[in-house]
């Protein structure tokens, strides 16, 4: 099993990844937003309306809804949480690189302080910043196939929109693919095997 140190710094570094992907996400959510606020509120998307024989009703209607989405839910101001939470978490890894001779509980204790400010977490998005940190702290392939978290692609997809709560992200190593399973039942009809 592996240190308290360890178990900290990996921590520390999965909660890093997993911010600065929320971080992006908001950040470019908010610009794309704001872009298509001025875009459809400009006089030049009337023009652009009758040159594509668009209603102008529907640009009045789309920059509506796109401003309103930008004041309703701030993305901005959730991109700035996640930054925030990102540089208490690479503080946290400086401060374990610096003085590793500490006690691993004041470490976890750290952690618990950092994360009492974090919003809901995405579950996938997580699974996937865990086997980020996965392949930054550990260099052999057989442990890296045998700590990597396996993600559906249904889950990577939409890792932004739903937190997946209920949901156990098993290790890749034991993930039973389909085709697996296919082509030994295939192979095993071809051979007049019964399963």
């Amino acid at each position: 099993m592996a240190d308290s140190h360890f178990e900290a710094k990996f921590d520390a570094l999965r909660n890093a990844i997993y911010h600065t992907a929320r971080k992006n996400f908001y950040d470019g959510l908010n610009r794309l937003l704001n872009f298509l606020v001025i875009v459809l509120g400009a006089a030049v998307a009337g023009k652009a309306s009758k040159l594509f024989e668009i209603d102008e009703t529907w640009l009045e209607f789309a920059v509506l809804i796109v401003a309103t989405a930008q004041l309703t839910f701030d993305f901005g101001y959730k991109a700035r949480t996640h930054e925030f939470l990102q540089r208490k978490y690479h503080e946290l890894l400086a401060d374990l690189e610096l003085d590793s001779a500490l006690d691993g509980q004041k470490w976890k204790s750290k952690l618990q302080t950092i994360a009492a400010d974090e919003p809901m977490p995405m579950r996938a998005l997580d699974a996937l910043a865990y086997n980020a940190a996965v392949d930054a702290t550990y260099f052999e392939p057989v442990d890296r196939a045998n700590n990597r978290l396996w993600v559906p692609l249904s889950h990577r997809l939409l890792k932004n929109f739903i937190a997946r709560n209920g949901y156990n992200y098993c290790p890749e190593s034991d993930h039973k693919f389909w085709w697996r399973g296919a082509a030994i039942w295939i192979s095993e009809g071809w051979n007049g095997k019964k399963s």
